[in-house]
């Protein structure tokens, strides 16, 4: 998908590349070897808990209005009790000993931060019990092995970049600069979530958008670019990108509104005339709830003109044509 979007990586499992293999399932000797040099140092341990007694604490965190967190029961085991377990369950879960003081961090976009992950939270799964690893490790362990500098990622991992110091820090490897972005949100202020509707490249693609068109608005939406501006190539925008000028502001993005405005909008051969338009945006208003087509129409025109009255909605629309609508509409939903 990163391919049909125009953004093509430098490495991956089609391409190939240095680093590989770029696939999880084929990197499990990695990260075994990963845990077992913290099992050695004593910086994790195994954790034989099942998966009900990890259900019964979190319902009893919750029912006494409490955040989940494991308990680190296990933790306290004596190597001849660990043995005596190992013997009937060889396979156990391996847990991240979380203690001492989480070293401090300088975040390319949000700057100083520390979170004192061992007071708040329980000792982490780094190994689960079928030889896979959560993101915890696999994050750091592909990212030393793959010679990653600069970690880019969604703001909501900003907490757990304490967590993943630390095992930087066991593992006695140099950890990269992390820079955690702002969120693309839901028109309510909540996470992109398929619940919201169909959120996947595959959607847009199934559907007939251009990737040009939707490279466009996520660049235009989210931040790090001195402008907004439509149309930018690849290069233009591998070489316009500036990491300061990203801000720890969240943007919202009404996904649910793309579809009828990319029809609405979309390229050469579309026929519009004001009936037409009118005939859309009628649609387009009755199928928002709650809200009157002579607000959307309100809406529109300010978009447009930057004026609360003036020529009709339609009849703008078909002077200024598709690309300027276009822009003029996304400079708006991104301002």
């Amino acid at each position: 998908m990163l391919e049909w979007a125009g953004v093509p990586p430098d490495e991956s499992p089609r391409r190939g590349g240095p680093a590989g293999p770029y696939l999880q399932s084929q990197r499990l000797a990695l990260y075994a070897q990963a845990a077992e040099a913290l099992l050695k140092s004593g910086a994790a341990y195994p954790c034989f808990c099942s998966p009900q007694r990890l259900e019964l604490l979190k319902k009893e965190a919750l029912r006494n209005r409490q955040t989940p967190r494991y308990d680190n029961r296990c933790r306290s085991l004596s190597q001849a009790q660990v043995a005596q377990k190992l013997a009937t369950d060889p396979k156990p879960a391996i847990r991240f000993r979380l203690e001492g003081e989480a070293p401090a961090f300088q975040d390319l976009v949000y700057g100083w931060n520390r979170h004192e992950v061992a007071s708040v939270e329980g000792d982490p799964v780094i190994l689960k019990s079928d030889g896979f690893p959560t993101y915890h490790l696999a994050s750091v362990v592909d990212d030393h092995h793959m010679g990653i500098s600069h970690v880019l990622r969604g703001s909501e991992w900003l907490v757990s970049t304490s967590k993943h110091l630390l095992l930087y820090q066991a593992l006695g490897w140099q950890p990269p600069q992390f820079a955690h972005l702002p969120l693309l949100l839901n028109r309510d202020g909540s996470k992109l979530s398929k619940r919201q509707g169909d959120i996947f490249l595959e959607h847009f693609a199934a559907t007939g958008f251009l990737p040009d068109a939707l490279l466009d608005i996520i660049t235009n939406c989210g931040s790090g670019f001195a402008e907004n501006q439509m149309g930018r190539t690849l290069p233009e925008l591998i070489t316009q990108f500036d990491l300061s000028r990203v801000t720890c502001h969240s943007a919202l993005l009404d996904l649910e509104k793309l579809p009828e405005f990319n029809r609405l909008l979309e390229g050469p051969g579309t026929n519009l005339t004001q009936d037409v338009l009118n005939r859309e945006l009628k649609k387009l208003s009755d199928g928002l709830e709650g809200i009157k087509h002579s607000n959307v129409m309100k809406l529109l025109r300010v978009a447009l003109s930057g004026q609360q009255q003036g020529p009709p909605v339609a009849e703008m629309m078909v002077s200024l044509g598709p690309k300027e609508v276009r822009e003029r509409i996304q400079k708006v939903l991104c301002s």
